[in-house]
């Protein structure tokens, strides 16, 4: 008999205003099967704030940074090591590209998951949001490092905000039929975990429709209640099979 691996679906979803820049970047990259096996899948989201001018920049070059980066660690490190110091290189490199531009930062938050075997690693800084729906409970897997500066909510401990980071490291065992989602701190205030539940269960065949479904109510929310089409971005992934 074969042994099953690792099976993952995921689906996206993006809403934003045409004339601002996305600030908000995510990926899922699901390797062939040999590096599948050594080095798993991973999901990544980030997150820079809407007063940064290069929000876009920032938010691009981390997750595209952190998935070429990770995957090309050493077979033999495991995970935690290979995520850790990949996120600290990155770090280091943000950190000292912001000190030579005039205008914005290439500071962000960041949550990468990866999930490989039975059990997912998950790495987070900043305010960038990852929860898990098993059955009908829904946990927030993050914790929202904020600070408030007159009346704005700020990401603190984000990636490139400083020289040396604080990374929160969570290790999970995984379930068939998992569902992650990763969002960001602009749906706060806007869905209750009640209708991450409903939206998701609604028809959870088609990720990608699951997700529009979440963007659409959370951007339809935010305008209810006068916080304005705000830009909305939603990932989720399914743990189908493991190993």
């Amino acid at each position: 008999m074969a042994h099953a691996q690792l099976l993952i679906s995921y689906g996206q979803a993006f809403v934003a205003p045409e004339r601002r820049q996305h600030r908000s970047s995510m990926s899922v990259r699901l390797p062939e099967a040999p590096l599948l096996k050594v080095k798993g899948g991973c999901a990544v989201i980030s997150d820079s704030i809407s007063r940064n001018t290069m929000a876009k920049q920032a938010g691009d070059l981390s997750v595209r940074g952190f998935l070429s980066d990770y995957y090309s660690t050493p077979e033999h490190w495991d995970t935690k090591t290979s995520a850790t110091r990949v996120l600290r290189a990155l770090n280091s490199w943000c950190y000292s590209q912001s000190q030579h531009v005039k205008e914005g930062s290439f500071v962000s938050s960041l949550s990468a998951m990866v999930f490989l075997g039975r059990e997912g690693h998950l790495f987070h800084m900043g305010d960038t949001l990852v929860f898990r729906l098993r059955g009908a409970e829904f946990e927030q897997l993050t914790r929202d490092h904020v600070t408030d500066v007159g009346g704005y909510r700020y990401p603190s401990r984000a990636l490139g905000m400083d020289g040396s980071v604080d990374i929160d490291y969570t290790h999970l065992a995984l379930k068939q039929g998992d569902l992650f989602v990763f969002t960001t701190q602009a749906v706060r205030g806007t869905l209750m975990p009640s209708d991450y539940v409903r939206l998701i269960r609604q028809d959870a065949s088609d990720l990608d429709a699951a997700c529009e479904r979440l963007a659409n109510e959370a951007k339809q929310r935010a305008q209810e209640r006068g916080y304005g089409g705000d830009q909305f971005c939603f990932q989720l992934l399914r743990i189908d099979e493991l190993p």
